[in-house]
């Protein structure tokens, strides 16, 4: 009787980096013989990563872990990720869970990359920044970069595979290459990277302001695959909570690095998180992070209410907010932000742009969806065979998050 080979499920929570993690997990298991469970089937194997970076991270990742165990029936359920890693104690009370497994135990490295049309490829992990609000430094451990040599043998095979876009992550990317012998750095990733044939577009996810440095500014403006995208968290508009938060730059060096972005690159578009309600915020506190968040416009805002983080330096503050006043805050800022958002993209009407097509539209299936290198999302009449392709576009008008394209065939 042939051997039917064990199916297991993947859930994945949180950050682009964690997405990778599950990637690398997932080659792990289906080259010792698993096979992925089809949709609407019953897997032998749960295994759900993790997420920690706030309260509703961890919420989340119970509810999934609880969920699983409730349809698991005969199945295992496996549990990793950066929840483990500080409330393992507290997971092994929860009763249904068959292993918990420390990141530690898996091989970091990635192949292809499932049901995505772009690669996440991690470089770098752990920080050393030690923001007081984030528990993420304690998790992911101490900064270590990867080898230049695998990033390149990784980034191959995923091109070999078809995928034309990559997204260099991070925990804290713009760290890399501190510790490595030969001193290299993300510049020096890049310009590897570029050399890639077949190879078209470089993305960055997340960096921090003090991580633009005046060379990876010139790579923006000579390179020919590097996306025209910042994701710079501001966090706080305020130099006094920013001092509390142990962030390393002042409000007129954010504001300044995003202008002379702005000045430098044409075309740039940023995107930036804000933390609403830290211990002793004040009404004055908060508005400075409103005007500046008005100030550099960007293309979108991620917008997240304080948690406490146990054996955080914040969790012991004083001065916490009542969470309605949290809740207003998070949504008058929003609101701002939604205004910069559509000022902004108003700006880029007209444009010819390249787009990269990822889908069909689920709700307009006449419609493909695809990203520029500037990260304007693009919706364009459907036609057979696009998916992965790069089409040229002019932006006409705008729908809701979207730009409405129309090809330039001839471009």
């Amino acid at each position: 009787m042939r051997k039917i080979n064990p199916a297991i499920k993947f859930f994945t929570l949180g950050c682009k980096a964690n997405q990778y993690d599950t990637q690398s997990i997932r080659e792990r298991f289906l080259s010792k013989g698993f096979q992925e469970a089809q949709a609407g089937g019953q897997p032998d194997y749960f295994l759900v990563n993790t997420c920690t970076v706030t309260a509703g991270a961890d919420q989340k990742s119970r509810n999934i872990i609880r969920r699983c165990i409730q349809a698991s029936g005969r199945s295992k359920v496996i549990v990793t990720g950066c929840l483990v890693e500080k409330d393992w104690s507290q997971l092994k009370k929860i009763k249904g869970i068959s292993l918990i497994i420390k990141k530690s135990f898996f091989p970091e490295k990635i192949s292809s990359f499932s049901q995505h049309t772009r690669a996440f490829l991690k470089i770098q992990d752990g920080c050393s920044n030690f923001c007081t609000y984030c528990k993420v430094a304690l998790v992911r451990g101490k900064e270590r970069s990867k080898e230049l040599k695998q990033i390149i043998r990784e980034a191959e095979q995923l091109v070999a595979c078809g995928y034309r876009e990559i997204v260099l992550t991070g925990i804290c990317l713009g760290a890399y290459g501190r510790g490595l012998a030969k001193g290299k750095s993300l510049v020096d990733v890049i310009n590897s990277l570029e050399k890639i044939n077949g190879l078209s577009r470089i993305r960055l996810s997340s960096i921090e302001a003090g991580d633009v440095t005046p060379e990876l500014i010139k790579c923006l403006q000579r390179s020919k695959k590097l996306c025209r995208h910042l994701h710079i968290p501001i966090q706080s508009g305020d130099n006094h909570i920013l001092k509390l938060m142990n962030r390393k730059y002042s409000r007129k060096k954010y504001e300044d690095l995003i202008s002379l972005l702005k000045r430098s690159v044409k075309g740039i578009s940023i995107t930036t998180d804000c933390l609403v309600g830290f211990p002793g915020e004040t009404e004055v506190n908060f508005q400075n992070t409103v005007a500046l968040v008005k100030k550099i416009m960007p293309l979108k805002a991620h917008i997240f209410p304080y948690s406490s983080r146990p054996q955080t330096k914040a969790a012991q503050f004083l001065g916490l907010l009542d969470p309605g006043i949290i809740r207003q805050r998070c949504t008058g800022l929003a609101d701002m932000a939604q205004e910069c958002r559509k000022k902004t993209m108003q700006g880029y009407l007209g444009d010819n742009v390249l787009v990269l097509i990822e889908r069909e539209v689920e709700s307009q299936p006449s419609f493909l969806e695809g990203l520029t290198d500037n990260y304007l999302k693009v919706r364009l009449p459907f036609r057979p065979g696009l998916k992965n392709v790069m089409v040229w576009s002019r932006l006409r008008s705008i729908r809701e998050d979207s730009f409405i394209g129309e090809y330039i065939d001839n471009h």
